[in-house]
């Protein structure tokens, strides 16, 4: 398989992640916050889950706490971890499920330890994946 037609595969599969995210402040304002994904459907985000990260952010970072939340799946080495890239999502896990795990400057997380957060965050959460081609 040319890295083309894999770089259309990983894209096919993505196809739910959000064309804009929005920040935690403007959808808690919402009665029924959705966000828009690059498939063209909106996404309802269940409000108790932005209750709950509201409860784990510092007020004044929800103007800047973009929804949802990132979880970048990768292959190291024939085994799967998660990166979270976003400094205040990582600082939000590190606060509301206790995991600590920064290198170079990203939170990982490995596979057992995602459904813990996926519980709590069925929607306000995404997964997506990503692959190196060298």
């Amino acid at each position: 398989m040319d890295e083309k037609t894999l770089a259309k595969m990983i894209e096919a599969v993505n196809k739910h992640m959000p064309e804009k995210t929005r920040s935690l402040a403007e959808m808690l304002k919402e009665k029924d916050p959705t966000i828009r994904a690059k498939d063209g459907n909106e996404y309802y985000i269940e409000k108790r889950e932005l209750e709950f990260i509201a409860q784990h952010v510092d007020e004044l970072d929800w103007p800047r706490f973009r929804i949802p939340v990132i979880l970048e799946m990768n292959d190291i080495g024939g085994e799967r971890v998660i990166y979270v890239r976003d400094k205040l999502h990582a600082e939000f896990i590190k606060r509301a499920f206790g995991f600590d795990r920064v290198l170079n400057g990203i939170l990982t997380l490995y596979m057992y330890e995602l459904p813990q957060i996926r519980r709590k965050l069925r929607t306000a959460s995404q997964v997506i994946f990503r692959i190196s081609l060298k």
